[in-house]
């Protein structure tokens, strides 16, 4: 199974790809999209969201879309759950990035 690390969470300015290939190394058909679907709820776990029965099979009809459906829901979740990144003032006019 695919390493949820090993994919990038984004933001994407173009169709991601790289869960595919992970998926999809030494399988095809209903076991890609199977393992999609449990990526996709992994992903879901790992940010501590209930999911009851209808969740799991919305999960399963993301994951029969196409894993690029499946990432970037996944990349809203998981940047969603980290804080925002803040301001620092280092010298004055000038700001950089922190988080």
């Amino acid at each position: 199974m695919a390493d949820r690390d090993e994919v990038p969470p984004g933001p994407f300015e173009l169709e991601p790809f790289d869960l595919g290939r992970l998926l999809s190394a030494d399988a095809d058909g209903d076991e890609v999209v199977h393992r999609c679907e449990r990526w996709l709820t992994g992903v879901l776990d790992d940010a501590d969201v209930a999911l009851g029965a209808a969740d799991h099979e919305i999960a399963g009809l993301l994951a029969g879309e196409g894993w690029s459906v499946a990432q970037v829901v996944a990349g809203w979740v998981r940047r969603a759950g980290r804080p925002a990144p803040s301001r620092v003032l280092v010298a004055p006019g000038v700001t950089r990035l922190r988080g």
